[in-house]
Order: structure tokens, then C-alpha cells, then sequence
């Protein structure tokens, strides 16, 4: 039976407004603020979603950069809501759309493959064993001598640890099954990268300062930061959209449609370089040794000349780019950060298997007085390595690599399997952006967040979708 088909029956759609119904009724009886208004609202935005799966779901990809759309639900009067979400639950737009996404999928699954054992719908579970003992590691740290609240590590564990493997690797590698859709959720990505550099280039001319020309950032849209707040958060963006637009190029076969989205890459790629930020600048150098030894490696001494050419036009940027590494704002960063890896590794050293507790880092900073101090409010970790050690010790560290090396053995064993040089560009690109995407959370804070996964699933896609 065909997704078509099954939306012809009223049977799922039944049972899934029911749920959705018991899902209220068991919210207003904890004390959940819900109206009849909101209650109409709910289901029909999951019958939308579900006669509509594809669109909206394009829809959660297209939203998925901007974290600053925020929605925040009040917990109502529950005691359990104000102890794990402090009375309310801030989520982002795009997971409020893949929430209803992942329902809806739920629902036909269970028709279409457990009741119907249809094939195409059969389940995709990959990275599923190293992941599991990622989520497992982050419940663990309840055991942590720190004395961590369960309730906290275990909200933690499933949101947004679990959700992220649910959100941006498995709806991906289960929903898009075809090339063709391959290629509309590679345009959508690459079209929401287009935006974000638009936008950053426009921002060169309206420095906050009042000097003529400053480092690209990102501009509120309606007074909204939605693609965030500052050139690191638009950097590590644009990092890894730029190749997945040069991934789209080799799989399109208009040659105007190739070079337009070349030039869509180049010009993200320069955003990049013109926000100034140093980890920005670190992952494109190694992205680019990665494409020229493993996808370009033959081209090299055709365009020996023009890669001169472009070398010598990153001279004075290179310039501009050591001045400000030693500039005060620089150096104040680096001390910040310097100071965040010295709480992360004494909290490891206090708690080395099990860590201090999951998602309880930035409270663990609140409470360094020192910090407050020097620095003001409490800040995240600034590095996926740091973040995980502290809250959840060697076990976490040892499941995250290994989530890293299934994913790489993953890489090598689907290569060989690949004959058309154009899928095996393609898949190289996507897995050359998703290392970008990873390396960049190494300096950063967006570990939890499509930022870094959804590269890492259309990597996955890309595995399935493109091997003879």
C-alpha cells in the first residue's frame, strides 16, 4: 500500500486524533494551561500533518537553523513541570514541527510495516547501538557522586539527547527513500544557507559600531534573532550548508544549474570567511584539505592557477583575520573558554565515570563563583568534548566516539558500493560538511541541535538513497 493510499483511510487519522486527545485530557488533568482553542489548533495541525507528511516535514528542515523561533508552553501547576522545565518548556519551531512529524510517521509505520510488512516502509535504525549507549551514558550520570536530580538527567537524556537521534537521523533515513527527495531536501538546505549568507553580507554594511564595514552576523528577522546572535552561530551554519549546496551541484545534470549552485557555495563559503570567526576558519581549512584529497584530488594542477589566484585575494583577509586574533575581544574569548575547559575537566576529575550529571553543566558554572566574577552569567560548554566528560564521564566519552566510529566505518564500507562519480562526490561532500558540522561543536555550543545532526543524517540518507 502506498503513503497515497493510506491517506485515503480514516482509520489511522481516528486513532491518531485520539491520542492526541488523551495526550490533552492527561495535560489538563496535571495542570496544563489548554482552551478549546488550542485543543482545535492540535489536531489540526497533526490531520495537516499527517495527510501532509512530506511538506511539513520539508518545512521542519527548511526551520531547522533557525533556533532563535522559540515557543515556550507553560507547565501549568504541576510540580513535575516546574522542577524539570521550570514551568515552562522552551522548544524551537522546527521541533514543534517535527514533533508532529514523528507522530504522524509513528502512526503509519505501525500500519504500513508492522500490520502490513510493507518493505518500503520497512524500519532504519542507523548509528542505533552506539547512540543508544550515548542516551544510556547521559541516564547513567544519575549515579554520579555529584548527586545530580534524576528527574533533570533524565528530561536531559530523552530531550534533547534522544530527540536529536529521532528528529535529525531517523525521520530523514526513514522519509526520504528516493533520489528525487534526496535532492529537494539538499535544495531546501542549501536555499535556507542562501538566506543566512544574504544576510550576513547585508550586515557588512550596518556594523554595530558605526564603521563602514564590520564582521558579517546575522540580522534579526522581525526584531527576532532567528538564526542567532552572533557571526559564530552564523559561521557554523554556513560551514557545512556550503557543502551540501556543492553535494547538490553533482547531482543535478543542468550544467547552468551546476555552476549557479557553485557560485551559491562560493559566495556562502565567503560569508564564512568575512564573519571573522577563528573556528569558522579552522573547520573551512579542513574541510578544503579533506575535498582536495579525497574528491578534488585531480583537479588540483588543472586550476593550480586560479587556487593562486584565490590565495592571493585571502592575503589581506588573512591579515585582518591575525589582527583581530590578537585583539582584546579575542583574547577575552579565549580566556572565557580557557576558564569553561578548567570547570569541565575539575568536574571529570570529581566524577570521572559517571560525570557530574547530564544537562547540569551550566547550573554546575552558576555556582563557580569565580566565574561570575570574572565573567558575568554562566555559560554553556564551549565544546562537545568538554560537555560530555563533565556531565557524563568516561562513559559518555567512550560512547561518543563510538557513535563517531560507526559513523566513519559506516562511510567506508557505503563508498564501494558507490559506482557513479557523481553519488560518490556527492556522498563525500555530505560527509565532509557533517565532520565540518562536528568540528565546529568542538569550539562551540550547539552540540544538541540540528546544527550538528541533520548533517550527520543526510549523510545517513545519502547512504541509502545512493548505492547501486
Amino acid at each position: 500500500m502506498s503513503d497515497k493510499s493510506i491517506e485515503r483511510h480514516a482509520g489511522p487519522i481516528t486513532w491518531g486524533m485520539f491520542l492526541v486527545l488523551v495526550l490533552v485530557a492527561i495535560f489538563i488533568a496535571a495542570g496544563f494551561l489548554a482552551t478549546p482553542l488550542a485543543l482545535l489548533a492540535l489536531l489540526v495541525a497533526f490531520v495537516c500533518t499527517f495527510r501532509c507528511t512530506y511538506p511539513v516535514f520539508y518545512i521542519g528542515v527548511a526551520l531547522t537553523p533557525f533556533l532563535g523561533l522559540i515557543v515556550s508552553i507553560p507547565t501549568g501547576r504541576l510540580l513535575l513541570g516546574e522542577r524539570a522545565f521550570g514551568g515552562s518548556i522552551d522548544i524551537s519551531v522546527a521541533e514543534v514541527v517535527l514533533c508532529f512529524v514523528l507522530l504522524a510517521w509513528t502512526i503509519k509505520l505501525f500500519v504500513q510495516w508492522f500490520r502490513r510488512h510493507d518493505d518500503e516502509w520497512r524500519l532504519r535504525l542507523p548509528l542505533f547501538g552506539s547512540y543508544f549507549a550515548l542516551v544510556a551514558a547521559h541516564v547513567a550520570s544519575i549515579f554520579s557522586p555529584l548527586l545530580p536530580d534524576p528527574i533533570l538527567v533524565v528530561k536531559f537524556a530523552l530531550r534533547p539527547v534522544l530527540f536529536n537521534y529521532l528528529a535529525f537521523i531517523v525521520l530523514p533515513v526513514n522519509l526520504i527513500r528516493s533520489r528525487r527527495r534526496l535532492i529537494t531536501v539538499l535544495g531546501i538546505v542549501s536555499a535556507v544557507g542562501v538566506f543566512a549568507a544574504a544576510t550576513g553580507f547585508i550586515s557588512i554594511f550596518f556594523p554595530p559600531g558605526g564603521s563602514f564595514i564590520g564582521r558579517a552576523h546575522p540580522i534579526p528577522l522581525f526584531g527576532v534573532s532567528a538564526l542567532g546572535e552572533n557571526h559564530n552561530e552564523l559561521a557554523e551554519l554556513l560551514v557545512w550548508t556550503s557543502l551540501v549546496t556543492i553535494a547538490l551541484a553533482c547531482l543535478v545534470s543542468d550544467a547552468r544549474w551546476r555552476r549557479f549552485l557553485y557560485g551559491a557555495a562560493a559566495f556562502q563559503t565567503c560569508i564564512v570567511l568575512f564573519t571573522f570567526t577563528r573556528t569558522g576558519w579552522i573547520v573551512l581549512a579542513a574541510e578544503a584539505v579533506v575535498l582536495f584529497a579525497a574528491v578534488w584530488r585531480d583537479r588540483i594542477t588543472r586550476h593550480l592557477r586560479t587556487l593562486v589566484i584565490i590565495g592571493l585575494f585571502l592575503l589581506p583577509l588573512a591579515g585582518a583575520m591575525t589582527a583581530y586574533s590578537i585583539s582584546e575581544s579575542a583574547s577575552s574569548s579565549t580566556s572565557t573558554r580557557l576558564m569553561l575547559s578548567a570547570i569541565a575537566w575539575n568536574l571529570f576529575l570529581s566524577s570521572p565515570w559517571f560525570g557530574a550529571g547530564a544537562g547540569s553543566f551550566l547550573e554546575r558554572v552558576g555556582a563557580t563563583r569565580i566565574f561570575l566574577q570574572e565573567y558575568g552569567a554562566p555559560l554553556d560548554s564551549h565544546g562537545i568534548f568538554q560537555k560530555i566528560g563533565a556531565e557524563t564521564g568516561v562513559l559518555g566519552l567512550l560512547a561518543l566516539s563510538a557513535v563517531a566510529l560507526q559513523f566513519l566505518l559506516l562511510i567506508r564500507r557505503t563508498l564501494p558500493r558507490m559506482s557513479s562519480p557523481s553519488s560518490r562526490m556527492c556522498f563525500l561532500t555530505l560527509a565532509t560538511g557533517a565532520g565540518g558540522a562536528f568540528l565546529y561543536q568542538m569550539f562551540n555550543t550547539a552540540y544538541w541541535t540540528g546544527t550538528m545532526w541533520l548533517p550527520i543524517g543526510l549523510v545517513l540518507v545519502a547512504a541509502y538513497v545512493l548505492v547501486d
